[in-house]
């Protein structure tokens, strides 16, 4: 087994979600879904120690609480629905991690030529593609898009599709957050809160 949650609860001092139990394997796709504040991107925030209060998170046998942040990255690539507004430019952000495949992507995505411009200066729904692809290009056998159609047009939304699915066929894993269920992928439908 790919991922493993095992009697998980999340949040920030108390639980916002208890008993989390689900699993991943190679080539799957797991949506979590639920309305706003029910904890998706809280439950996303777990894969990297932030907000886990008990139980275990095992990537590749590997519990990811035990991991330091350079080692997590190594198993699983994260993708928040936050943006980021910074004078860095979009060329400096994918220096930071380079890999072979990211070019093909930006140009897929349409975003080869705002490589020198700040994530000041771009739309929220470049910014989304820009993080995006920076995840899905990731070497990490488990990727993690929070809400990733959210702030994408049509056109982007399928590419995003297409691309999920190519790397899927390849052995890739994703889990996705969203407000409804996806079609052609396993849901999990996270309940209301009490908070």
């Amino acid at each position: 087994m790919l991922v493993e949650i095992k009697n998980c609860d999340v949040g920030y001092g108390r639980p916002i979600i208890s008993g989390i139990e689900f699993s991943l394997d190679f080539g799957e796709i797991l949506n979590i879904y639920g309305e706003n504040g029910v904890g998706k991107t809280t439950l996303l925030k777990a894969f990297l120690g932030i907000s886990v209060l008990r139980g275990e998170i095992r990537v590749l046998s590997k519990n990811i609480l035990d991991l330091t942040p350079i080692e997590r990255v190594k198993y699983i690539s994260i993708a928040f629905a936050e943006t980021i507004r910074t004078d860095i430019t979009v060329g400096r952000y994918f220096e930071l991690s380079p890999s072979p495949i990211f070019k093909e992507l930006l140009n897929a995505f349409g975003l080869l030529d705002i490589l020198d411009k700040t994530f000041r200066e771009i739309s929220t729904g470049n910014n989304r593609k820009v993080q995006i692809v920076r995840a899905l290009s990731s070497p990490a056998p488990v990727i993690a898009l929070d809400e990733p159609f959210a702030h994408l047009d049509e056109k982007a939304s399928k590419i995003l599709w297409e691309i999920i699915e190519d790397l899927r066929k390849k052995g890739k894993s994703f889990i996705i957050t969203s407000h409804r269920p996806l079609g052609v992928v396993r849901n999990f439908k996270l309940p209301p809160t009490s908070l």
